[in-house]
Protein backbone atom coordinates (compact mmCIF):
# COMPACT_ATOMS: atom_id res chain seq x y z
CA UNK A 1 0.00 0.00 0.00
CA UNK A 2 1.98 2.96 -1.29
CA UNK A 3 -0.82 5.56 -1.14
CA UNK A 4 -1.17 6.70 2.46
CA UNK A 5 -3.85 9.29 1.70
CA UNK A 6 -6.42 6.52 1.25
CA UNK A 7 -5.74 4.72 4.53
CA UNK A 8 -8.85 6.03 6.32
CA UNK A 9 -11.09 5.10 3.39
CA UNK A 10 -9.74 1.59 2.96
CA UNK A 11 -8.72 0.59 6.49
CA UNK A 12 -12.03 -1.14 7.23
CA UNK A 13 -12.13 -2.91 3.88
CA UNK A 14 -8.46 -3.85 4.22
CA UNK A 15 -9.01 -5.42 7.64
CA UNK A 16 -12.04 -7.36 6.32
CA UNK A 17 -10.06 -8.63 3.34
CA UNK A 18 -7.12 -9.61 5.55
CA UNK A 19 -9.52 -11.41 7.91
CA UNK A 20 -11.00 -13.34 4.99
CA UNK A 21 -7.53 -14.23 3.69
CA UNK A 22 -6.49 -15.50 7.12
CA UNK A 23 -9.73 -17.44 7.52
CA UNK A 24 -9.44 -19.08 4.10
CA UNK A 25 -5.75 -19.89 4.57
CA UNK A 26 -6.34 -21.36 8.02
CA UNK A 27 -9.18 -23.54 6.74
CA UNK A 28 -7.27 -24.54 3.59
CA UNK A 29 -4.00 -25.37 5.37
CA UNK A 30 -5.02 -28.80 6.76
CA UNK A 31 -6.50 -29.78 3.39
CA UNK A 32 -3.31 -28.70 1.61
CA UNK A 33 -1.15 -30.71 4.04
CA UNK A 34 -3.45 -33.70 3.55
CA UNK A 35 -3.18 -33.49 -0.25
CA UNK A 36 0.62 -33.18 -0.08
CA UNK A 37 0.90 -36.19 2.21
CA UNK A 38 -1.56 -38.14 0.02
CA UNK A 39 0.35 -37.50 -3.20
CA UNK A 40 3.79 -37.97 -1.63
CA UNK A 41 2.77 -41.12 0.24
Amino acid sequence: MAHDENVKDTSGLFSIVMGLVVLVSMSALPATIGWVQFFNG
